[in-house]
């Protein structure tokens, strides 16, 4: 019976100087998401793992920015970007079709009476589906394209002072996404201060050795806070997929449903980010601080 691969490790070591621990880690999460890719086995969760990777890559080259300058990080992240631009309308499809199954289930509505709608959304998820493999081929070959820089990275000047200053630039982008999303709530701007959460959970799994024993109730804090924000995420796309179909008295049940329970679901998740985000970062940044 084959076994799972372990997964890739997100943690540098305190015996390691952090610019070594974060090329480690990149080739690792490069490499986990090009075996996951060209593996035989569900497209979806191929994609949606792989995808997961990226983000980690991207998180660590937040952390790395300092050391190259926009410009730099910039050309770093190209291949990173475009490898999620090609697997994103894979993933986007599934997830509508498995947040309208987790909205009957939770509304305890009648699947049958809206196989219709459910149908059309299978149908889309089936067809990205089958032209899957060759965006996976494509996004294999632009992450192996990105393993290569990693040879010409240069992060000798990285210490645990810079790890900490940009662990507090990633929570100051954090507040100020979260308050641009209370001034204007919409699916961009919850999707641009989720991108923030989903940043700073990362930095702190990376840097958590040199960091205090609380720093693991805030990334369970975070990673809560992360998958709330996902799930308004979603229920919020698949209204708007919903919307942009043609009208119909399920697709109207639907919508209503919808907009009855989004207003609870956004209220409470502003209510979580605005007790996570009350602190200045500088108090965040001191209660990190090792024991």
């Amino acid at each position: 019976m084959k076994t799972a691969p372990k997964p890739a490790s997100l943690r540098l070591r305190r015996s390691e100087a952090p610019g070594a621990g974060l090329c480690r880690i990149a080739r690792g999460q490069i490499d986990a998401a090009c075996r996951i890719l060209e593996e035989k086995g569900d497209p979806h969760q191929a994609v949606h793992e792989a995808r997961k990777a990226i983000k980690k890559l991207r998180a660590i080259l937040r952390l790395a920015a300092p050391e190259w300058g926009r410009t730099r990080r910039k050309a770093e992240a190209e291949p990173l970007r475009a490898a999620a631009r090609l697997l994103a309308p894979l993933r986007d499809a599934r997830v509508r079709l498995q947040t309208f199954d987790t909205l009957l289930r939770e509304a305890e509505l009648t699947p049958e009476e809206f196989a219709r709608t459910r149908a059309a959304l299978e149908a889309a998820s089936q067809r990205l589906a089958r032209g899957a493999a060759g965006r996976r081929r494509k996004a294999v070959a632009l992450l192996r394209a990105a393993r290569t820089r990693i040879r010409r990275w240069q992060l000798g000047g990285m210490d645990r002072k810079s790890l900490a200053r940009e662990i507090r630039r990633s929570y100051r982008k954090g507040r100020k996404a979260l308050a641009a999303y209370r001034q204007t709530p919409s699916p961009a701007s919850l999707h641009a201060w989720r991108k923030r959460m989903k940043t700073l959970f990362y930095h702190l799994r990376m840097v958590h050795p040199f960091l205090s024993k609380r720093t693991s109730k805030i990334i369970k804090t975070l990673e809560a806070m992360g998958e709330q924000a996902g799930n308004v995420h979603d229920l919020t796309v698949l209204r708007e997929a919903l919307t942009a179909t043609p009208k119909g008295v399920q697709n109207a049940l639907l919508i209503g449903e919808i907009e009855s329970v989004l207003p609870a679901s956004g209220g409470a998740l502003l209510a979580r980010g605005n007790a996570f985000y009350r602190e200045r970062p500088r108090g965040f940044a001191r209660r990190l601080e090792r024991d």
